[in-house]
């Protein structure tokens, strides 16, 4: 299963990470402390960090692991953060981070919504599902707005770095056909 490799939103452009997206990938995000707080991944200490992520991004998409998009925003072209799909039917996993410049104002759940429709009509996906912290209130709304419903919450199941979490709680929501 191969989605889109662009989107477009109201607002937004979608298109695969590139190489040269990791500056931008570490000083929005990745290098921050706000938008790494709850993530499971430990924050970047260098652009270096983001290269080896960006890389990372770019061998998925050609291997067709995981496809994540740079979410950039159309009229002043500027970088905005990530949303990830790893599909293996019959299910696909969504993620996603921006930049906290960017929260509040509907950009997540904009961008997220565009790869949720897609996937929500492919005959071979029967279960959308992500995971957040369950102090995080603000992803727990975007997961809503994509019309994901809480399932449950996950005990010790993931690491959080930053938290300092070995292995922490995670809700996880999902839409189902």
């Amino acid at each position: 299963m191969r989605p889109p490799v662009r989107f477009q939103t109201a607002r937004l452009d979608l298109r695969p990470v590139e190489a040269t997206d990791a500056p931008a990938i570490f000083s929005t995000y990745a290098g921050q402390v706000a938008p790494t707080r709850f993530m499971n991944f430990v924050r970047h200490a260098g652009v270096a960090d983001s290269e080896a992520f960006a890389r990372r991004c770019v061998d998925a998409w050609a291997s067709g692991q995981a496809f994540p998009w740079a979410v950039t925003h159309r009229a002043l072209g500027q970088f905005m953060g990530v949303v990830e799909l790893r599909a293996s039917p019959p299910k696909a996993e969504l993620g996603y981070i921006f930049g906290d410049a960017f929260w509040g104002q509907g950009f997540a759940s904009e961008a997220a919504s565009a790869v949720v429709d897609w996937t929500m009509t492919q005959d071979s996906i029967f279960r959308i599902w992500a995971t957040c912290h369950p102090d995080n209130a603000g992803s727990a709304g975007v997961l809503r707005n994509l019309g994901l419903t809480y399932e449950a919450t996950l005990a010790n199941w993931e690491e959080r770095p930053q938290l300092g979490e070995r292995a922490g709680a995670s809700d996880v929501y999902a839409w189902v056909r």
